[in-house]
Protein backbone atom coordinates (compact mmCIF):
# COMPACT_ATOMS: atom_id res chain seq x y z
CA UNK A 1 0.00 0.00 0.00
CA UNK A 2 3.00 2.35 1.00
CA UNK A 3 4.35 1.64 -2.66
CA UNK A 4 1.28 2.58 -4.57
CA UNK A 5 1.16 5.76 -2.60
CA UNK A 6 5.17 6.17 -3.72
CA UNK A 7 5.72 6.25 0.04
CA UNK A 8 8.70 4.52 1.42
CA UNK A 9 7.95 4.94 4.83
CA UNK A 10 5.20 6.08 7.34
CA UNK A 11 6.44 9.39 8.53
CA UNK A 12 6.49 9.85 4.50
CA UNK A 13 2.73 9.54 4.27
CA UNK A 14 1.21 13.09 3.82
CA UNK A 15 -2.51 11.78 4.87
CA UNK A 16 -5.01 9.04 4.77
CA UNK A 17 -8.56 8.78 3.03
CA UNK A 18 -11.30 7.67 4.22
CA UNK A 19 -14.99 6.95 2.44
CA UNK A 20 -17.64 9.13 3.74
CA UNK A 21 -21.51 7.64 3.38
CA UNK A 22 -22.71 4.19 2.15
CA UNK A 23 -19.30 2.06 2.51
CA UNK A 24 -18.84 -0.05 -0.55
CA UNK A 25 -16.14 -2.81 -0.94
CA UNK A 26 -12.61 -2.53 -0.64
CA UNK A 27 -11.80 -2.02 -4.05
CA UNK A 28 -13.36 1.72 -3.51
CA UNK A 29 -11.73 2.70 -0.05
CA UNK A 30 -9.66 5.23 -1.44
CA UNK A 31 -5.85 5.32 -0.43
CA UNK A 32 -6.72 3.14 2.82
CA UNK A 33 -6.71 -0.61 1.16
CA UNK A 34 -10.07 -1.36 3.21
CA UNK A 35 -12.17 -0.28 5.83
CA UNK A 36 -11.03 -1.70 8.87
CA UNK A 37 -7.47 -0.93 8.00
CA UNK A 38 -9.18 3.52 8.14
CA UNK A 39 -8.51 3.36 12.04
CA UNK A 40 -5.13 1.91 11.99
CA UNK A 41 -3.44 3.96 9.61
CA UNK A 42 -4.89 7.15 11.06
CA UNK A 43 -3.15 6.27 14.66
CA UNK A 44 -0.79 5.52 12.76
CA UNK A 45 -0.35 8.93 10.78
CA UNK A 46 -1.04 11.00 13.76
CA UNK A 47 -0.69 15.06 13.23
CA UNK A 48 -1.47 13.99 9.14
CA UNK A 49 -4.78 15.21 7.73
CA UNK A 50 -7.35 12.51 6.70
CA UNK A 51 -9.42 13.20 4.07
CA UNK A 52 -13.20 11.67 3.60
CA UNK A 53 -13.91 10.62 -0.26
CA UNK A 54 -17.65 10.02 -1.24
CA UNK A 55 -17.24 6.21 -3.08
CA UNK A 56 -19.46 6.48 -5.69
CA UNK A 57 -17.70 10.18 -6.74
CA UNK A 58 -14.98 8.32 -6.71
CA UNK A 59 -16.29 5.86 -9.24
CA UNK A 60 -17.35 8.58 -11.39
CA UNK A 61 -14.45 10.28 -11.33
CA UNK A 62 -11.37 7.34 -11.46
CA UNK A 63 -12.11 7.15 -15.76
CA UNK A 64 -10.27 10.80 -15.57
CA UNK A 65 -7.30 9.57 -13.99
CA UNK A 66 -6.33 7.18 -16.48
CA UNK A 67 -4.22 7.92 -19.39
CA UNK A 68 -6.93 8.18 -22.00
CA UNK A 69 -9.52 9.67 -20.16
CA UNK A 70 -12.93 9.89 -21.51
CA UNK A 71 -14.37 13.31 -23.08
CA UNK A 72 -16.66 15.28 -20.50
CA UNK A 73 -19.56 15.01 -20.40
CA UNK A 74 -19.51 11.28 -20.65
CA UNK A 75 -21.83 8.96 -18.89
CA UNK A 76 -21.01 6.32 -15.99
CA UNK A 77 -22.34 3.00 -15.44
CA UNK A 78 -21.10 2.45 -11.86
CA UNK A 79 -22.36 -1.79 -11.32
CA UNK A 80 -20.20 -2.52 -7.42
CA UNK A 81 -21.11 -4.83 -4.53
CA UNK A 82 -23.07 -1.52 -2.79
CA UNK A 83 -24.16 0.94 -6.02
CA UNK A 84 -25.97 0.07 -9.42
CA UNK A 85 -26.54 3.60 -10.65
CA UNK A 86 -26.31 5.58 -13.90
CA UNK A 87 -25.04 8.77 -13.89
CA UNK A 88 -23.91 12.01 -16.34
CA UNK A 89 -20.69 13.38 -15.77
CA UNK A 90 -20.14 17.14 -16.55
CA UNK A 91 -17.11 17.94 -14.39
CA UNK A 92 -16.30 16.92 -11.11
CA UNK A 93 -18.54 17.68 -8.50
CA UNK A 94 -21.25 18.40 -11.49
CA UNK A 95 -23.85 15.33 -11.44
CA UNK A 96 -27.04 14.36 -12.73
CA UNK A 97 -28.28 10.77 -11.82
CA UNK A 98 -30.06 8.65 -15.06
CA UNK A 99 -30.82 6.08 -13.46
CA UNK A 100 -30.24 3.90 -9.92
CA UNK A 101 -31.61 0.76 -7.99
CA UNK A 102 -34.98 1.22 -6.41
CA UNK A 103 -33.84 -1.95 -4.27
CA UNK A 104 -30.38 -3.68 -4.37
CA UNK A 105 -27.50 -3.61 -6.65
CA UNK A 106 -27.29 -6.20 -9.40
CA UNK A 107 -24.35 -7.63 -7.40
CA UNK A 108 -26.33 -7.99 -4.37
CA UNK A 109 -28.43 -10.48 -7.07
CA UNK A 110 -25.08 -12.48 -7.92
CA UNK A 111 -23.73 -12.51 -4.81
CA UNK A 112 -26.87 -14.34 -2.49
CA UNK A 113 -27.35 -16.74 -5.45
CA UNK A 114 -23.78 -17.83 -4.88
CA UNK A 115 -23.71 -18.33 -1.15
CA UNK A 116 -27.01 -20.24 -1.87
CA UNK A 117 -25.22 -22.53 -4.24
CA UNK A 118 -22.08 -22.71 -1.69
CA UNK A 119 -19.84 -21.16 -4.16
CA UNK A 120 -16.96 -18.20 -3.62
CA UNK A 121 -18.37 -14.34 -2.97
CA UNK A 122 -17.97 -12.21 -4.48
CA UNK A 123 -20.51 -14.00 -7.34
CA UNK A 124 -20.29 -12.27 -10.19
CA UNK A 125 -16.82 -14.26 -11.36
CA UNK A 126 -17.50 -17.39 -10.36
CA UNK A 127 -21.16 -17.29 -11.43
CA UNK A 128 -19.74 -16.09 -15.07
CA UNK A 129 -17.63 -19.00 -14.98
CA UNK A 130 -20.75 -21.34 -14.22
CA UNK A 131 -23.27 -19.74 -16.19
CA UNK A 132 -20.47 -20.07 -19.41
CA UNK A 133 -22.22 -23.88 -19.16
CA UNK A 134 -25.50 -23.09 -18.95
CA UNK A 135 -28.53 -21.84 -21.02
CA UNK A 136 -29.71 -18.59 -20.31
CA UNK A 137 -33.58 -19.07 -21.33
CA UNK A 138 -33.73 -22.09 -19.32
CA UNK A 139 -35.71 -20.61 -16.10
CA UNK A 140 -38.00 -18.00 -16.62
CA UNK A 141 -37.85 -15.35 -14.22
CA UNK A 142 -39.64 -11.98 -13.22
CA UNK A 143 -38.67 -9.10 -15.40
CA UNK A 144 -38.16 -5.83 -13.70
CA UNK A 145 -41.37 -4.39 -11.25
CA UNK A 146 -40.69 -0.83 -12.76
CA UNK A 147 -42.41 1.17 -15.29
CA UNK A 148 -41.52 0.27 -18.98
CA UNK A 149 -40.49 3.66 -19.23
CA UNK A 150 -38.05 3.94 -16.61
CA UNK A 151 -34.21 4.15 -17.09
CA UNK A 152 -34.54 2.84 -12.90
CA UNK A 153 -33.50 -0.45 -11.95
CA UNK A 154 -35.09 -3.18 -10.01
CA UNK A 155 -33.53 -6.65 -8.37
CA UNK A 156 -35.19 -7.92 -5.53
CA UNK A 157 -38.17 -10.11 -7.18
CA UNK A 158 -35.01 -11.31 -9.44
CA UNK A 159 -32.82 -12.24 -6.47
CA UNK A 160 -36.02 -13.54 -4.77
CA UNK A 161 -36.86 -15.87 -7.79
CA UNK A 162 -33.20 -17.07 -7.80
CA UNK A 163 -33.24 -18.27 -4.60
CA UNK A 164 -35.93 -19.76 -4.82
CA UNK A 165 -34.72 -22.02 -7.61
CA UNK A 166 -31.58 -22.50 -5.93
CA UNK A 167 -32.99 -23.95 -2.90
CA UNK A 168 -35.18 -26.13 -4.89
CA UNK A 169 -31.80 -27.44 -6.63
CA UNK A 170 -30.07 -28.37 -3.18
CA UNK A 171 -28.93 -31.70 -3.51
CA UNK A 172 -29.46 -32.22 -6.71
CA UNK A 173 -26.46 -34.79 -8.03
CA UNK A 174 -26.74 -33.00 -11.74
CA UNK A 175 -25.05 -29.87 -11.92
CA UNK A 176 -26.17 -28.48 -15.36
CA UNK A 177 -29.41 -27.16 -13.63
CA UNK A 178 -26.90 -24.62 -10.81
CA UNK A 179 -25.44 -23.82 -14.45
CA UNK A 180 -29.01 -23.15 -16.36
CA UNK A 181 -29.71 -21.01 -13.06
CA UNK A 182 -26.75 -19.28 -13.32
CA UNK A 183 -26.84 -18.56 -16.62
CA UNK A 184 -30.58 -17.53 -16.46
CA UNK A 185 -29.71 -15.07 -13.79
CA UNK A 186 -27.04 -13.11 -15.54
CA UNK A 187 -28.95 -12.82 -18.34
CA UNK A 188 -32.11 -11.28 -16.59
CA UNK A 189 -29.41 -8.87 -15.01
CA UNK A 190 -27.55 -8.00 -17.69
CA UNK A 191 -30.61 -7.54 -20.01
CA UNK A 192 -32.43 -5.33 -17.58
CA UNK A 193 -28.73 -3.22 -17.25
CA UNK A 194 -28.56 -2.48 -20.77
CA UNK A 195 -31.89 -2.35 -21.98
CA UNK A 196 -32.57 0.42 -19.37
CA UNK A 197 -28.52 2.24 -20.00
CA UNK A 198 -29.49 2.35 -23.72
CA UNK A 199 -33.10 3.96 -22.97
CA UNK A 200 -31.42 6.43 -20.79
CA UNK A 201 -28.35 7.44 -22.63
CA UNK A 202 -30.73 7.77 -25.84
CA UNK A 203 -32.10 11.01 -24.23
CA UNK A 204 -28.49 12.18 -22.24
CA UNK A 205 -26.75 13.65 -24.64
CA UNK A 206 -23.62 11.99 -24.26
CA UNK A 207 -21.34 10.03 -26.81
CA UNK A 208 -19.30 7.68 -24.34
CA UNK A 209 -21.00 5.12 -21.37
CA UNK A 210 -17.79 4.47 -19.13
CA UNK A 211 -18.41 1.44 -17.34
CA UNK A 212 -17.19 1.35 -13.35
CA UNK A 213 -17.15 -1.36 -10.64
CA UNK A 214 -17.03 -5.20 -10.63
CA UNK A 215 -20.22 -6.08 -12.31
CA UNK A 216 -19.27 -4.16 -15.76
CA UNK A 217 -16.25 -6.97 -15.95
CA UNK A 218 -18.98 -9.26 -16.51
CA UNK A 219 -18.18 -10.25 -20.67
CA UNK A 220 -21.84 -10.85 -21.57
CA UNK A 221 -22.70 -6.86 -20.40
CA UNK A 222 -20.04 -5.65 -22.27
CA UNK A 223 -21.24 -7.54 -25.12
CA UNK A 224 -24.86 -6.38 -24.93
CA UNK A 225 -24.06 -3.00 -24.29
CA UNK A 226 -21.47 -3.00 -27.43
CA UNK A 227 -24.19 -4.23 -29.65
CA UNK A 228 -27.14 -1.51 -27.79
CA UNK A 229 -24.83 1.36 -28.25
CA UNK A 230 -23.21 1.24 -30.93
CA UNK A 231 -26.07 1.72 -33.75
CA UNK A 232 -26.64 4.96 -31.69
CA UNK A 233 -23.43 6.23 -32.01
CA UNK A 234 -22.28 5.83 -28.22
CA UNK A 235 -19.27 4.39 -26.86
CA UNK A 236 -19.04 1.80 -24.20
CA UNK A 237 -15.68 2.57 -22.20
CA UNK A 238 -14.61 -0.78 -19.95
CA UNK A 239 -10.78 0.05 -18.97
CA UNK A 240 -9.43 -1.36 -15.37
CA UNK A 241 -9.71 1.91 -13.55
CA UNK A 242 -7.74 2.10 -10.32
CA UNK A 243 -10.66 4.00 -7.86
CA UNK A 244 -7.91 4.92 -5.97
CA UNK A 245 -6.45 7.73 -7.92
CA UNK A 246 -9.15 9.55 -7.75
CA UNK A 247 -8.16 11.22 -4.81
CA UNK A 248 -6.08 12.75 -6.63
CA UNK A 249 -8.70 14.50 -8.50
CA UNK A 250 -11.01 14.72 -5.73
CA UNK A 251 -7.63 16.56 -4.35
CA UNK A 252 -6.74 19.20 -7.55
CA UNK A 253 -10.74 19.66 -7.23
CA UNK A 254 -12.13 20.51 -3.86
CA UNK A 255 -15.66 20.69 -4.46
CA UNK A 256 -17.71 20.43 -2.20
CA UNK A 257 -18.88 15.97 -1.62
CA UNK A 258 -21.79 14.93 -4.49
CA UNK A 259 -25.45 14.41 -2.92
CA UNK A 260 -25.33 11.15 -5.31
CA UNK A 261 -27.01 9.08 -2.29
CA UNK A 262 -30.06 11.78 -1.86
CA UNK A 263 -30.55 12.79 -5.44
Amino acid sequence: MLAQGSCARLDELQGAQSPVGNPVAAAAVIGVGCTSMSPALTALAAGKPVRHIDPLEAYLLAPLACDAPPPLPFAALVASARFTALVRVDAPGQYTVLGRTRDISAAAVFDKLAWQLGMDVPGGATLERLADFGDPTACALPEPATDAASPDFAFLELQAAALARARELEGGPCEQPRADLAASVQAAVVRQLASHATRALEQAGVATLVLTGGVTRNAALRQALQSCLQPLGITALARSHRVATATLLRHLHPIESATLAAA
